[in-house]
């Protein structure tokens, strides 16, 4: 099943959870400054090359032939509110790639390690020392990063989850967002894993597996994913979503490993009839922790979980590692930033504003409390041990870095996989 799900699969189905490693750097009060890894091999446009002022591609895309150097220097500042895993690190990474491509000063990542009064308190003088601003912070904090980045009127965008105000019911958008439809994450998830059942083991009747979504119901964009799972699954498969279908919840502590792991382990000590077993993660740390709790149960030779995410599934593979979790929906981290970074380069530079950035990627059901902003939707992919090196070095040779640099290139070309997927009907 070595296929391409680049969520062409729905249409724009949808929406993860990346970024830059590097050396620990100066401390702020509350937040800490990671360095990132030295410059991408690729060298920047020439200052010396002609003058051009006009994209030639897509306002808020990476243009190959525009000359961000004949533009002002910006300054830009990567800010998570807590740094939980690698998928940051890798993340600030895939950006220093891109700042070092289009002129601009980039800062690293700034982990605030969950104090949220730190990070507000701190971030007008952030907003002072930078000319633009990007955010991994919880879902239900874009409400004040809204109100004081438009006090300080200096750009800013999302990362990861959607800029929402979930004090409103409708919880409208506050600015433009780039990533997934997570509900359609969830309706994707419950037909692939029945569909994992019958391609692993065919002999074994649907009706002897168990379905666990491991959640983090207090996080909006996660829970949306496990609705958009069990609604689906409902309607292929009544019988399991009623009998055989269990929500691992991590919202008892957190969504890292330990938690997950306890909470499967729960699951399964709940059911101990139950050998077959299919686990949607919402992120790598639940996979990792579900995986871990299927081992120490004796359950990894029956069972499969994939995660949307994949980050630390790549780390585990490339030293050796392979455990019940057995595939991700994986979208390359330089990928995922491209239209992050190429927003808040336009906003920046006066090309674009949250709202007219993107205009055919703006949702007709969208409310418009704040603004009509794009919601633009990015492709993922799926990836297994035996063909995850073919797709992330398709990743490096479409952005022109250097991320994977041992895996095979050979018959790859920038157009080998899709960088996009359609803008659904329903978009203006």
């Amino acid at each position: 099943m070595k296929k391409i799900l680049a969520l062409i699969l729905a249409l724009a189905l949808v929406l993860v959870f990346a970024a830059a490693c590097g050396d620990s750097g100066s401390q702020t009060s509350g937040g800490t400054t990671t360095s990132s890894a030295p410059p991408s091999a690729v060298a920047p446009p020439s200052a010396d090359g002609p003058v051009d002022n006009s994209f030639t591609g897509e306002i808020g895309m990476y243009d190959p032939d525009y000359d961000y150097f004949a533009n002002p220097r910006y300054k830009v500042q990567y800010i998570v509110s807590n740094n939980t895993s690698g998928l940051y690190t890798q993340s600030a990474l895939a950006y220093q790639h891109w700042a070092d491509l289009m002129n601009i000063e980039f800062g690293g990542l700034l982990d605030f390690g969950g104090d949220d009064d730190a990070l507000f308190s701190q971030l007008p003088q952030l907003a002072r020392d930078n000319d633009g601003l990007i955010f991994d912070a919880d879902a239900t904090m874009y409400d004040r990063v809204y109100e004081i980045m438009k006090d300080t009127g200096v750009p800013w965008h999302s990362f990861m989850a959607a800029p929402r105000d979930y004090s409103y019911p409708d919880a409208p958008l506050v600015s433009s967002y780039v990533g997934f439809e997570q509900y359609d994450v969830g309706v994707m998830y419950a037909d692939y894993l029945i569909g994992v059942a019958a391609e692993f083991w065919p002999n074994v009747p649907i009706e002897e597996f168990g379905f666990i979504t491991v959640d983090f119901s207090t996080a909006p964009p996660l829970h949306q994913r496990e609705n958009g799972c069990f609604a689906r699954l409902s309607e292929i498969n009544p019988d399991m979503a009623a009998n055989r279908y269990f929500v691992a919840d991590t919202a008892i502590n957190f969504f890292d490993a330990d938690t997950s792991q306890q909470v499967v382990s729960a699951v399964l000590s709940m059911n101990p009839q139950i050998e077959y077993w299919l686990v949607f993660a919402e992120i790598d740390d639940m996979a990792q922790g579900a995986a871990a709790a299927l081992e120490l149960a004796g359950l990894t030779d029956t069972s499969f979980v994939s995660a949307f995410g994949g980050s630390a599934l790549v780390n585990q593979w490339d030293s050796g590692v392979q455990t019940a979790w057995r595939s991700a929906f994986y979208l390359p981290q330089t990928i995922f930033t491209e239209a992050i970074i190429g927003s808040l380069y336009a906003f920046m530079n006066g090309d674009a504003t949250p709202e007219t950035v993107f205009p055919q990627w703006r949702n007709a059901n969208e409310s418009r409390e704040f603004g009509w902003f794009p919601t633009r939707l990015l492709p993922f992919y799926e990836i297994r041990f035996e063909d995850y090196q073919h797709m992330l070095a398709w990743s490096d040779i479409y952005a022109n870095s250097n991320m994977f640099p041992g895996y095979p290139r050979d018959g790859i070309d920038r157009n080998t996989y899709p960088n996009s997927v359609p803008v659904p009907a329903h978009f203006n």
